[in-house]
């Protein structure tokens, strides 16, 4: 081909190549077809932009159907052709799609760091429909970090862009998007207008809603009491049949509907939904949905007042989301590791090792680490006579925090109750604190026997108490009961000093709660 030719078929290429970046949006394995085709057409040059954005597009193609590993390597390879060569709008792009990848492996911080990027690499003469995309994924990025605030601002800018411009698609999607993190601030005036305005907006378009779109407006109408809305949004999506490549979605919306039936008070109704969504769960090998359905069914038995099954099933959840999300940590980094070419991730050695074993929220050392660390230590109390006092914190009534002030308001209780409980472990060489899920936390006092360690840990539970939380909770008061246990006083055998410890946290609740007990 002459370069005539090439230069007179170079904007139908460019449109091209916009027309299968949106397509990623909703047929991926559409857009990695086509990808392909470009990528292997006879005569391209693979040091040209255009080449090289075929190729991020099918990494990202790739990525987004489960091909994650080599599609993130495409992705940074173009990333880095795009900085060498000073391409600034390709470099944008990239970390746009870098910042996807990121969110479907679970890692915020990366995904933030790239959406930033992406947007600061924007300029004037950014298409707007881009810039439009960009700042769509710093607010999913922002939303992900617990950051909603200003995800929300950003969310809203996008969307602003999105009618400006036409494009209708972003004007759509940014929709469900700022609704979903509008209900997670706890903003349930705003959610409901949101949700409100996507049914109409989809509507003009002749658009059917779909479960996870339908899930979003359910959870709305909830939080506002409308319990007859949310069911009526989601019947329909669920009266399909359950063979559907959607599975995740319907047990998504099953789910949610058996949340707003059994808040309506409809609790035969709402256990048959939920029977439902755990066949489909199994059947599909849903994992993370069979998690949840546990919660589900013990907020069911304790609506029913069988609080014993209630708890019973509340512990078996906690253990199976705690063990999920040891999983996920672990396959995080395992697929950090091999998205980083070798060289960089020895280098990075050092941050993927921390990265596995760090609660995202707080900051402290998660499950895994905890688990290693109090086995290295009780291993010293078996062989050098040292002693160690341990710490089970239970934060009281949390759910009313979350419930009544929003997940925003109690993941910053969690965020400062962290540096709480590091000041104390901060006092003992080699001391740690830990979030074992949830609202729940373990502090390990090496080198405490059981005497000093219950007036460190009294001291502690009054600082909670006494902390300025009125700034945060609006009023809600924050307190602590805590399970102490002593090694070798109680156990020198992990699992059994970790029981001892829990059953003086069950002690400490059974007695009024906001005690120490050991």
């Amino acid at each position: 081909m002459d370069r005539v030719t090439q230069q007179q078929e170079a904007p139908e290429r460019a449109e091209s190549i916009q027309q299968v970046e949106k397509m990623l949006r909703y047929d991926p394995r559409a857009a990695l077809t086509r990808a392909r085709e470009e990528v292997d057409r006879p005569g391209v040059d693979p040091e040209s932009v255009e080449y090289q954005h075929w190729l991020l597009v099918k990494g990202a193609a790739q990525s987004s159907i489960g091909d994650t590993e080599d599609g993130a390597r495409i992705m940074r390879e173009v990333k880095g052709w795009a900085e060498v060569h000073d391409e600034k709008a390709l470099l944008a792009y990239s970390h746009r799609r870098l910042s996807a990848l990121f969110r479907m492996i679970g890692d915020p911080a990366l995904m933030l760091e790239h959406a930033v990027a992406a947007v600061e690499l924007l300029d004037a003469e950014t298409n707007p429909s881009v810039r439009a995309d960009h700042l769509i994924g710093l607010a999913d990025a922002l939303g992900a970090s617990g950051s909603y605030d200003d995800s929300i601002r950003r969310y809203e800018e996008g969307a602003h862009l999105a009618t400006a411009c036409g494009d209708r698609y972003l004007q759509l999607a940014v929709l469900n998007n700022l609704a979903y993190t509008q209900y997670e601030a706890g903003l349930a005036s705003a959610a409901v207008a949101t949700v409100e305005k996507m049914q109409t907006d989809y509507a003009a378009e002749g658009q059917a809603i779909r479960t996870h779109e339908g899930d979003t407006i359910a959870r709305a109408y909830s939080m506002v009491g409308r319990f007859e809305e949310a069911a009526a949004v989601l019947e329909p999506l669920i009266a399909k049949s359950d063979v559907s490549e959607d599975c995740d979605g319907i047990v998504l919306a099953l789910l949610t509907l058996t949340d707003v039936r059994r808040r309506s008070g409809d609790f035969d109704a709402a256990q048959a939904t939920l029977d439902r969504a755990c066949r489909l769960a199994e059947h599909y090998a849903l994992s993370g949905r069979i998690i949840d359905a546990l919660k589900e069914q013990a907020e069911l038995y304790a609506a029913r007042g069988d609080y014993k099954l209630a708890f019973e099933t509340f512990r078996d959840f906690h253990r199976a989301d705690e063990e999920m999300r040891a999983m996920e940590r672990d396959g995080r980094a395992r697929t950090l590791n091999a998205i980083f070419e070798a060289t960089e991730a020895r280098r990075s050695s050092d941050y993927f090792r921390e990265l596995s074993v760090r609660d995202p929220l707080t900051g402290l050392h998660n499950r895994r680490h905890l688990d290693s660390r109090l086995a290295e230590l009780l291993a010293e109390v078996e062989t050098g006579g040292t002693r160690l006092t341990i710490g089970l914190l239970d934060l009281d009534h949390f759910k009313r925090i979350n419930d009544t002030r929003s997940h925003a308001v109690g993941d910053e209780v969690l965020r400062q109750m962290a540096g709480l409980l590091q000041a104390v472990a901060g006092e003992s060489e080699a001391g740690l604190a830990a979030r074992m899920g949830g609202e729940e936390f373990l502090v390990l006092l090496p080198g405490t026997d059981h005497g000093e360690g219950v007036v460190r840990l009294e001291r502690l539970r009054r600082d909670i108490a006494a902390h300025p939380w009125t700034d945060v909770t609006d009023g809600v008061s924050v307190t602590v009961s805590i399970g102490v246990a002593s090694a070798p006083t109680d156990a020198t055998d992990r699992a059994e000093l970790l029981s001892v410890a829990d059953r003086n946290l069950y002690r400490a609740k059974r007695a009024g709660r906001d005690q120490v007990v050991g």
